[in-house]
């Protein structure tokens, strides 16, 4: 259920593992006596807080005051810390807005509105990151975020639907939260790859304006994205290895372990598209000179083929009394024919030679 305050919305669940049955908690009460039993298994998700929010989450389970702290600043990095009989997990969902516009238009016309993107919009595809706090204790999931998350929305709305995250413990919940999470990754990196794909076949073909850009555009964003994962990767890691004090379900490793190497596969995806990206650049430059040189190519026959006749209309040009040609009846008309005569053999020259 949901209760709502203002601008913030609390949405509290419970299960009773002995009664095999989802109960649903007092919005206002979410910290009862109930959280405490050590036969329920509790999520207690709190979106855009206020400081009665914030004292309500002390009163859980006595939650360090830093912990509390944490919740109101944006980390710029995923973390985990343990306490006595808690930890509190830092991670960041992460969205593009092209990914909104694909509800509206629908799983077909993915590639038409990521090219819109690419083609008018291209700050659409950079990602925009929230955080997501988790205090885990040992039988409830407590998450905070500022805003709306996708992820938390979609694990939510698929528990209203009937879907029971709940009955094989706290460890599979973290999981399946977790997991919506990275899912979002999964997404932003299929529009990178055929953003690329995009920016590589339009510098290939010299169609392509704002490379750069839109090449450190890319880079950045998938800089930041790196720098994420790789927190992320190393708090599953302590997970898996039994990181939180009150010990993981050893069902539940093997779900996080899937969960590293989805991570795992996004960080090579990442690197790799680090790579395409670099040699993208390098290519347009590439291009770039190439386009110099043969502009210079041109300037450079332009000046080769003019030079001689350049010579010639220099002399006949210079400011002396007595030069013989002066009174020749026909003199014009022979300087034309040696100007034609001269540059024809000059272009002829130049392309025997394969210069032009």
């Amino acid at each position: 259920m949901a209760g709502r305050n203002g601008g913030n919305m609390l949405k509290a669940y419970s299960y009773d593992v002995k009664k095999s049955s989802l109960i649903t908690l007092d919005a206002s009460g979410a910290h009862n006596d109930l959280l405490k039993n050590p036969d329920l298994i509790n999520w207690i998700d709190i979106c855009a807080p206020d400081e009665q929010d914030y004292k309500a989450l002390e009163a859980i389970n006595n939650f360090h005051p830093l912990a509390i702290e944490d919740c109101r600043h944006f980390s710029m990095f995923p973390k985990m810390d343990e306490y006595e009989d808690y930890m509190f997990l830092v991670f960041h969902d992460v969205a593009i807005d092209v990914l909104e516009r694909f509800k509206k238009s629908g799983e077909d016309a993915k590639f038409d509105e990521i090219k819109k993107c690419y083609d008018g919009d291209f700050e659409a595809l950079g990602i925009k990151t929230f955080e997501v706090d988790f205090f885990i204790t040992k039988n409830t999931i407590v998450t905070v975020h500022q805003s709306e998350v996708e992820a938390i929305s979609r694990v939510a709305d698929s528990m209203a639907r009937g879907k029971d995250y709940f009955k094989r413990g706290r460890d599979f919940l973290l999981h399946e939260i977790l997991d919506a999470l990275i899912d979002q990754y999964l997404e932003v990196a299929y529009v990178w790859d055929e953003v690329i794909e995009i920016l590589e076949e339009d510098v290939v073909n010299e169609s392509v304006k704002d490379v750069s850009e839109k090449v450190l555009t890319l880079k950045r964003n998938h800089l930041l994205l790196r720098r994420t994962i790789i927190h992320e990767k190393d708090i599953l890691a302590k997970l898996m290895r039994g990181g939180l004090t009150f010990g993981v379900n050893k069902r539940a490793v093997a779900y996080l372990q899937d969960l590293h190497d989805h991570i795992s596969r996004l960080q090579d995806n990442i690197e790799i598209n680090r790579e395409m990206l670099s040699t993208i650049f390098e290519a347009y430059l590439s291009s770039v000179s190439n386009k110099m040189n043969r502009a210079m190519v041109k300037l450079s026959v332009i000046a080769t083929v003019f030079m001689p006749l350049t010579f010639i209309a220099g002399i006949y040009g210079m400011n002396f009394k007595y030069l013989p040609e002066i009174e020749w009846q026909y003199g014009y008309l022979y300087v034309w024919v040696v100007f034609v005569v001269v540059a024809f053999g000059s272009y002829k020259y130049l392309h025997k030679h394969e210069i032009i």
